[in-house]
């Protein structure tokens, strides 16, 4: 039986809990859904401690014994110990796989090492481009935090491009990034879809329908960091409360400390301690939907994504979603979500007032939605991956 190493190395851990990104989510289903393979995987100790809680199995694990955090330091000293840890231990066939689930260091080091040394075939997961660190700023993230990132990826992204068998690019736009900017060849790049369980979280959403829109004004759900650009969100929130005093945000988030006390300055500045409301990670899956179920809307302030699955986690549970309108992500999307204008905050703010107010729009938009992402299946998503 074919193998399949996955290599996850990049979950970080802060305020004591591992944090889950779109990435992880929709590597999680792939492992889940690859069905006849044997499934190896190469980790740290973060991953660990998710496993159980995510129903992840597996044959075989190689663990790293190190906890990362989202500190750039963190990411470079696990990117130094997964390239020189011995792998010895892993056996791999000339047909087997190495599946390196993003395009960070610390993934493609070990992948590149392993494919030179046990001969397996690589295939990349590339998940989005980066952009030249002096034309985007990323949401004013302070200059040598930037460069680190940018050169991090700069090179990573050099290591795939000489040594990958294969690239999984995660949308079109991705994949036509990779050719214009990476100069990678088009034989070698294949686009790759996401999404969502369906049928569970329409479960989900029955089981709750009584609680529908009954508990907060919109909900925001993604990891804290300067390029997810949460001083939109804050501001966005806090206009939106000087028009309905009443309005609560609901924010499932995970992120490094510092991130934390600068929002917390901000909402007690600002007086926002009844408007918004900071819950942490949320690992159950039923817990997670009920909470967006109970909220009117799905709000996505952020600069860069490249899938962006908590918006088809949404459109499933029936939350409208409103985001910027980014490149990456309007040709996935289309009109089934509400855009505004790239990072016009008053807009946002305005847009979201609109909704709040009007439930016949709100339905209008949730139909829509339901009716365009009910057509795909993260088995189908799995097998095709595996071909």
């Amino acid at each position: 039986m074919k193998k399949v190493l996955f290599i996850i190395n990049g979950m970080t851990k802060s305020n004591w809990k591992v944090g889950i990104s779109g990435g992880d989510i929709r590597l999680f289903e792939i492992m889940k859904n690859m069905d006849q393979v044997e499934k190896h995987i190469l980790t740290t100790t973060n991953w660990l401690s998710a496993m159980e809680k995510l129903g992840i199995s597996c044959n075989e694990k190689t663990v790293i014994n190190y906890e990362v955090n989202p500190w750039a330091f963190s990411n470079l000293w696990i990117s130094i110990l997964s390239f020189f840890k011995s792998y010895r231990k892993i056996k791999l066939e000339k047909d087997d796989i190495i599946y390196s689930s993003c395009e960070h260091l610390y993934d493609v080091f070990p992948a590149m090492k392993m494919k030179i040394f046990k001969k397996a075939q690589w295939y990349a997961v590339y998940h989005w481009v980066e952009d030249y660190p002096w034309k985007d700023k990323r949401g004013n993230t302070p200059f040598l935090p930037r460069y680190l990132y940018w050169l991090n990826r700069a090179f990573s992204g050099f290591l795939i491009k000489l040594f990958a068998s294969k690239i999984l690019a995660v949308s079109e736009p991705t994949k036509e990034k990779l050719i214009s900017m990476k100069k990678i060849k088009l034989e070698r790049i294949k686009a790759v879809d996401c999404w969502v369980n369906y049928e569970k979280i329409i479960e989900v959403r029955k089981k709750y329908e009584s609680e529908k829109w009954t508990e907060f004004d919109a909900v925001f759900m993604k990891r804290l960091n300067y390029w997810k650009w949460v001083s939109d969100l804050l501001e966005i929130w806090k206009k939106v409360s000087k028009v309905k005093k009443d309005a609560k945000l609901w924010v499932i988030w995970e992120g490094s400390e510092d991130i934390l006390e600068k929002i917390n300055a901000f909402i007690k500045e600002n007086n926002l301690e009844n408007n918004i409301k900071l819950f942490g990670v949320v690992y159950d899956f039923e817990e997670k939907f009920r909470i967006i179920n109970s909220s009117k809307l799905f709000i996505l302030p952020s600069h860069e994504e490249n899938w962006a699955i908590v918006i088809w986690e949404a459109m499933a549970i029936w939350a409208p979603v409103l985001v910027y309108d980014l490149p990456e992500i309007t040709p996935i999307w289309k009109d089934n979500v509400e855009w505004v204008e790239r990072f016009d905050t008053n807009q946002f703010s305005e847009k979201i007032v609109k909704y709040l107010w009007d439930e016949n729009l709100r339905k209008q938009k949730m139909k829509k939605a339901d009716a365009f992402i009910s057509s795909l299946d993260w088995k189908n998503i799995a097998n095709n991956e595996l071909k």
